[in-house]
């Protein structure tokens, strides 16, 4: 009587993939949030040993690093790159606070993955189109992780602003008479006037700079 692979008695799966690590490692951080991860847990989840996820990633801060540049690699392909420098910027930022608001997850891992080769990757490609325009290289590699973390700043206030004990307690706080014509005016139910001029101010910005 033939015998079944020891991997299959177990119920356990033949092998591990990198992209079955990354997708496991997302939807525990993303459940549990960042600071409750390890590999120990990721391992269980995967039904496997610590030992086997070092095949594929050498450490923690590797996992996150490979985490965080799929994510913008896969950010990058979801828009057209063929439009003018202005567009192209304001194309990134609207996809990237879409990709965060999704997956807030992503806040974490790319805020641990600052120097992660899609993040590289991405402050490199925006520091190119304002070198084109004339910027120098050091200016130009400040100003695209500055825009970076603008637009996670700006996701991460968004999602606690979305929740209804948060909001609820923004409106408390500007329930007062002294600036009637200002209070009308906040973006605080809807965010995307607030957005919009961030995108704007932003782009003057680095038009002024160029």
């Amino acid at each position: 009587m033939s015998r079944k692979p020891l991997q299959q008695l177990s119920g356990r799966p033949a092998r591990l993939s990198r992209d079955q690590i990354l997708d496991q490692a997302m939807a525990l951080i993303a459940g549990g949030g960042g600071e409750t991860f390890s590999l120990r847990k990721l391992a269980q989840a995967l039904d496997t040993v610590p030992g086997n996820l070092y095949t594929y990633f050498a450490s923690k801060e590797a996992l996150f690093d490979a985490m965080a540049d799929r994510a913008l690699t896969a950010l990058d392909d979801s828009y057209d790159h063929s439009s003018d420098w202005q567009t192209e910027i304001e194309n990134w930022m609207n996809a990237l606070r879409a990709a965060i608001r999704s997956q807030p997850a992503l806040l974490y891992i790319i805020g641990l993955a600052g120097s992660a080769p899609g993040a590289v990757r991405r402050i490199d490609s925006i520091s190119r189109i304002l070198v084109a325009q004339g910027m120098t290289l050091p200016n130009a590699v400040l100003q695209a992780q500055s825009l970076l973390w603008a637009v996670m700043g700006f996701t991460m206030f968004e999602l606690q602003a979305a929740d209804k004990k948060i909001l609820s307690q923004l409106k408390k706080s500007g329930a007062h008479e002294d600036f009637p014509a200002v209070m009308q005016h906040l973006a605080l139910d809807d965010l995307n006037p607030l957005w919009e001029a961030t995108v704007s101010r932003t782009l003057l910005g680095l038009r002024g700079l160029l």
